[in-house]
């Protein structure tokens, strides 16, 4: 919990800050909870670094050779999959925000949101790319390397095509995010956009990728809100996430892009 206790109390210490500004010329405020279903999600574009490194070594055992006559070598790899598909999954939220409407910009507002979702990893088939170079430090001659039987010294690459079954694992996803919101301000229907970033906080306690990270991601968003009352309004939302997943667990070092969809439904209060 250490790795998300830092953003969360940067971006709460951001929005007191932000809200210690504005207090004295006053503006609408506004809450809100929502709830709705997270779905489309993926990795694109993954490697797995730990795997492919551990697949080249079997290959190409003489890189961890002790150095002598033969001589070790270095192996560069790279282990690229398709993507990596995840469930759909409920997904749960809040949101704390301000619109400048007493400074004449009531198109214009700031939200502090949090929400989380936990989208597992399938159970699902891969198809792999593993691209392997190993350059000897000591490498042989010429003569020496030529087939069929080239010496362990000699230069050689290796481009494996090959699938890889991936059991299910858990995942969870909780984010702190900051948006600028721009809506239209009418007395009942408000269409609104936002675009905002945070912190994305990545769970797995089970399954093959176990591990827990956080990285910075994109939160945008677009949705409409109705209002019943001056005070109280319903509203639905679509909300896009991007975030770059590096070197997530040990066992695979899973690399990718996360790439999700969400369609909430909610209420707010405005004060």
């Amino acid at each position: 919990m250490a790795n998300i206790q830092r953003p969360l109390r940067i971006g709460i210490l951001t929005f007191l800050c932000l809200w210690a500004w504005i207090q004295p010329a006053g503006a609408e405020w506004y809450a809100g909870g929502y709830g709705g279903l997270s779905t489309s999600g993926s990795l694109k574009d993954v490697t797995m670094s730990q795997l492919g490194q551990r697949l080249a070594e079997q290959q190409f055992p003489q890189a961890n050779e002790v150095l002598n006559a033969s001589g070790r070598g270095t192996l560069t790899q790279t282990f690229k999959t398709s993507d990596v598909s995840l469930k759909n999954a409920a997904i749960f939220g809040g949101k704390i925000g301000y619109f400048f409407t007493d400074e004449k910009l009531p198109w214009l507002g700031v939200e502090l949101e949090a929400f989380t979702t936990n989208p597992a990893i399938k159970a699902q088939r891969l198809d792999t790319t593993h691209d392997i170079t190993y350059q000897p430090n000591t490498p042989a001659s010429a003569a020496q390397c030529q087939p069929p039987n080239p010496l362990p010294n000699c230069p050689a690459f290796a481009l494996n095509r090959s699938t890889l079954d991936l059991q299910e694992s858990s995942l969870r996803v909780t984010t702190v995010a900051v948006n600028v919101i721009a809506r239209y301000p009418g007395t009942v229907f408000q269409p609104y956009v936002g675009v905002g970033g945070g912190a994305f906080y990545f769970s797995s306690s089970n399954g093959s990728i176990q591990s827990r990270q956080v990285y910075p991601g994109l939160n945008l968003l677009g949705g409409a809100r109705v209002l019943i009352t001056e005070e109280w309004g319903i509203f639905t939302e679509g909300k896009y996430n991007l975030a770059n997943v590096t070197n997530f667990d040990p066992a695979f070092g899973l690399s990718g892009m996360y790439s999700i969809f969400h369609l909430v439904a909610g209420v707010s209060f405005h004060f």
